[in-house]
């Protein structure tokens, strides 16, 4: 069963949301979301989130740059 449209939207807000907060800004947060991380396995971010470990894993990274 895969995930529903609404489901995603509510992670990729939630994934854009802690981002901003970490990385400072709005740009600075989608820029992030959508670049290759070495730290994901040259994953965007944005990709991983379809599934609830691909978004835990992308949150633990963007915590782990937090000041």
């Amino acid at each position: 069963m895969g995930c529903g449209l609404p489901v995603l939207r509510l992670r990729r807000d939630k994934l854009l949301h802690v981002a901003k907060r970490v990385l400072g800004s709005e740009a600075a947060a989608r820029a992030w979301v959508k670049a290759p991380n070495a730290s994901l396995e040259g994953q965007p971010p944005e990709v991983l989130v379809d599934t609830l470990d691909g978004l835990e894993r992308v949150l633990a990274e963007l915590e782990s740059l937090a000041p």
